[in-house]
């Protein structure tokens, strides 16, 4: 992911840009639903994860002295926060798996609604024009679809266990960076109860 800005100094403009590649984050996925029939359900579910990661950051100052001459600099952007949280309203079909009647295969799909927070470098500068990096938090939101897969195995009739993989296609606007990428391949697993 790209960011790019402008700043006035010394009655020109310098520029910034930094790069920084999303980490990979903990999931935390919860999920409620209801079976209408025994091959169909619907619901509600959320996801919510978060990472950190250092930034680079090239930047050009405009010089006090010599116009038109500016300098060119490289600074990391440590700290460099990213919270997703994902809101999934799912449409669930109920695959048979044969020769087990504990254990349950469902395909999931519908639309999604994320929100993102991220932490974005940005270059101070002093009137002495020695730079720094601040960092700020732009936010966004975006409408996406996604689909998944889910594989859970009974121990009793209200508790088991499964694992899902699901993948989430979104893109957010933010301030700083247009088409940011979210959502993405997400996979877990966990309790399953039956009410």
């Amino acid at each position: 992911m790209e960011t790019s800005g402008t700043f006035p100094l010394f009655g020109e403009t310098g520029a910034a840009a930094t790069r920084q590649q999303p980490g990979a984050s903990v999931l935390a996925d919860a999920r409620i639903g209801y079976r209408v029939s025994p091959q169909f359900g619907v619901a509600f579910g959320f996801a919510g994860g978060r990472s950190e990661t250092i930034g680079k950051t090239a930047a050009s100052v405009p010089s006090a002295i010599r116009f038109a001459s500016p300098s060119l600099v490289t600074l990391d952007a440590p700290g460099l926060k990213r919270r997703e949280a994902g809101y999934h309203i799912q449409a669930v079909w109920f695959l048979p798996v044969s020769g087990s009647g504990d254990t349950a295969l469902a395909l999931s799909g519908g639309p999604s609604l994320i929100r993102l927070r991220q932490g974005v470098p940005r270059v101070a500068i002093d009137s002495a024009g020695q730079t720094s990096i601040t960092v700020a938090n732009e936010t966004g939101a975006a409408k996406g679809v996604h689909a998944g897969v889910d594989l859970a195995r009974a121990f009793s009739d209200r508790f088991g266990v499964g694992v899902f993989v699901r993948y989430v296609a979104a893109s957010v606007d933010r301030p700083s960076a247009a088409d940011v990428k979210v959502g993405g391949v997400q996979a877990g697993g966990g309790l399953r109860i039956r009410f």
